[in-house]
């Protein structure tokens, strides 16, 4: 069946080209006289009508919002002739030998956030005036319904692209402000091929064919609010003394974090540009060149495996402040995001917003990322036991759902429990120690108990008083449902396994969408991040606290408190960095919305000797020298552009990045980013519709001096 309709659509589109080559060679070897001689005038002007239409008075959404037209037809006076541009939407609906109905679909669909159509006291909703009905009345033009040479509605495939001319009136039906158009004449602009049709109908979309997905009112509306957004932010940072500068695309490799996309250079052999992972050092130089307010919407690239809000290539708002701290880029933001919520959502958002250090967030959240809509949080015993199964994980929590407040499905069996990759990619079993409070049928201090067996706990009282001192102050009570598990001090493990456990009960259980929206600011990160080794021990991922990662990037300025023991650091002339990961923070923030982290940044190390020290001494960075000596030079020294500009009287800055894909994405209440973006990637990076990436011959690669390795 799909080869014969494949046959079919390449016999047809064939056919089409030998008709259209013909004409254009006969207009090219004859004269107009001859083309007239060749081709009979019908068929000529039907070709040509094609390309020479009336244009556009109305659009759907005119039509409903103009307030003349709908006074005429309150009035009973007839309307003045319109014309209008589209799609059919629907199968045309035959419903006599003569008359017949189909929807349009609109050429231009605005989207509409707080105003909202009214006539008679009835509400239109976005989908419904995204289309208007069409009425042919063929009754007194009876003999053009057996004509095959005259175009009519009634012989319309759907998503048939057409200009139809014909006069508003109002429908008939239950709802007194739903327009309709009596079709004069109609026009076919471009024919609807079958698989048209037949991808409307499909479940799934083919990504081949994202171009006829993108024409469903669903994405257009999308598509509309994300430039509605972009224009807001603009408005937004504009009134702000902002300058929007445009950075360079084609950067240099540089060790940030994340995979680099390469792109080979032609005139100088063996060298490559680096696509940017972001703007981020061409925004500090900005700094440094005197620019005192910079943004711009950056494409940014990183090559990472992928998932619903991740793709290789994305957007975000990138801004700088000189002579800044993190408050005032802070206050930028939350004036960016209170204008997006209003404008789009209808909705106020509170200011200022609300502020948590990030261990607070981890102890009681169990993730960098909360999302504050449900008040569950996790409990710290530390006050009562500690765990010494592992020293590194010696804090002992719980989690307490109360049956009243919501429903919570059993814990997983063991088997089924889901596991937690570890770095080198094998599974540990991370879960959480589940009980269930039955005082009815055991004693009250069991479940203590099963936790003192299972982490090796070690209580400050005796069992009982232990139980029953925890159960008084959390207000555990019978039929209470009690995860329990350890954590790290400051955890590096995001989420903790109770942090994925309150994440999976409010997703499988709470209606969150009914809950008002709750921005937070997540601070004082730690500034750096130990070292996976990869190894597994007793269930515990094991970490390397003297081999330290930027957890933000490697120009987060410390806190002030933890700079005292940076600067230590430089007085350290061996190779281990003498920092604690875990007593270090940055002035690292983050903005998070409903759980959704939509934008991070930092205030930035604008000292170069301080930039120096953290990148040879702690981050331990190749080809940087913690002394350069009077005219000594670094040849493989990535980060010298930003070390020189930052000696040369750089003055303090502070900055962040907002993720527009996904910060789209939520003003829109979508679970995914490729709802937002026009021509988004797979999850494997590819783009089917233009089938890249693609392959390129062996010729093409000499001239960039590459050669695919056998």
């Amino acid at each position: 069946m799909h080869l014969q309709q494949g046959l079919l659509h390449i016999l047809k589109r064939r056919l089409i080209l030998f008709r259209f080559c013909g004409c254009v060679r006969s207009y090219s070897h004859s004269s107009k006289e001859g083309v007239l001689q060749r081709f009979r005038p019908a068929e000529l002007a039907k070709f040509t009508e094609r390309f020479d239409f009336p244009k556009a008075t109305h659009t759907i959404w005119q039509l409903y919002q103009d307030a003349n037209l709908q006074k005429q037809l309150r009035d009973g006076a007839s309307s003045a002739k319109v014309v209008l541009h589209g799609w059919i939407d629907s199968p045309p609906r035959k419903v006599s030998r003569t008359r017949t109905f189909a929807n349009l679909r609109d050429v231009q669909f605005l989207y509409r956030t707080v105003e909202q159509v009214e006539n008679d006291k009835h509400e239109a909703s976005d989908e419904e005036i995204a289309t208007i009905q069409l009425f042919e009345d063929l009754t007194e033009r009876l003999s053009d319904v057996d004509d095959p040479g005259v175009t009519l509605l009634r012989r319309m495939k759907q998503e048939t692209c057409v200009c139809v001319e014909g006069h508003v009136c109002k429908a008939k039906g239950n709802v007194s402000w739903r327009l309709e158009v009596v079709v004069d004449r109609i026009t076919v602009l471009n024919s609807a091929e079958d698989l048209v049709s037949q991808m409307r109908g499909a479940k799934e979309w083919d990504p081949k064919y994202r171009f006829l997905q993108l024409r469903s009112v669903r994405l257009q509306r999308a598509l509309a609010m994300r430039s509605k957004a972009a224009g807001l932010i603009r408005n937004v940072l504009e009134g702000h003394r902002f300058t929007e500068v445009e950075t360079p695309l084609l950067f240099r490799s540089t060790p940030e974090g994340a995979r680099e996309f390469l792109v080979p250079s032609r005139t100088e052999p063996g060298k490559m540009y680096a696509l940017p992972q972001s703007p981020q050092q061409y925004k500090q130089l900005l700094m440094a060149s005197g620019v005192h307010r910079y943004y711009q919407f950056a494409k940014c690239f990183r090559d990472e495996d992928l998932r619903k809000d991740r793709q290789p290539e994305f957007t975000q708002v990138d801004l700088e402040m000189s002579f800044a701290k993190a408050s005032d880029v802070q206050d930028i933001v939350e004036a960016i995001l209170v204008r997006l919520w209003k404008e789009i959502k209808g909705v106020e958002l509170q200011q200022p917003f609300k502020r948590l250090h990030y261990v607070e967030v981890m102890s009681r959240y169990g993730i960098d990322k909360p999302d504050l809509r449900s008040d569950i949080e996790i409990y710290d015993l530390s006050d009562f036991a500690t765990s010494t199964t592992d020293p590194d994980y010696p804090v002992f929590e719980i989690l307490v759902i109360r049956p009243k407040d919501l429903k919570f499905p059993p814990p997983p069996a063991e088997a089924e429990a889901e596991a937690v990759s570890a770095p080198d990619g094998n599974p540990t079993l991370r879960t959480p120690h589940y009980h269930r409070i039955m005082l009815s049928n055991e004693e009250p201090s069991k479940w203590l108990s099963e936790c003192v067996a299972k982490f090796d706990l070690e209580l400050v009282a005796d069992l009982e008083t232990t139980a029953k001192e925890i159960m008084l102050r959390f207000d555990i009570r019978d039929g209470d449902a009690v995860y329990s598990c350890t954590r790290q001090r400051v955890p590096f493990e995001n989420p903790t396994p109770l942090g994925r456990q309150r994440l999976h009960i409010m997703q499988e259980t709470m209606n969150l969408t009914e809950k008002s929206d709750a921005p937070l600011w997540v601070v004082d990160f730690p500034l750096f991040t130990p070292t996976a080794t990869g190894r597994v021990v007793n269930g515990y991922i094991e970490y390397d606290y003297s081999r330290l990662v930027s957890t933000h990037h490697p120009f987060t300025m410390p806190c002030i408190a933890s700079l005292p023991a940076v600067l230590e650091a430089g007085e350290d002339q061996s190779q281990s960095s003498c920092v604690d990961a875990r007593a270090t923070f940055g002035q690292h923030y983050d903005i998070v919305v409903n759980g959704v982290e939509v934008g991070g940044g930092s205030t930035r190390i604008h000292d170069s000797g301080l930039q120096r020290l953290v990148l040879s001494r702690i981050l331990q960075v190749s080809g940087i020298r913690p002394n350069l000596e009077p005219g000594e030079t670094e040849p493989d020294n990535p980060f010298t552009h930003l070390l020189n500009a930052l000696s040369m009287s750089c003055p303090p800055h502070a900055g962040l990045a907002l993720g527009l894909d996904r910060l789209c994405a939520m003003l829109n209440g979508s679970d995914s980013i490729r709802d937002v973006i026009a021509f988004p990637k797979t999850q494997t990076g590819s783009d089917p519709l233009v089938d890249s990436p693609s392959r390129v011959s062996d010729e093409q690669l000499g001239v960039y001096h590459v050669q695919l390795r056998k």
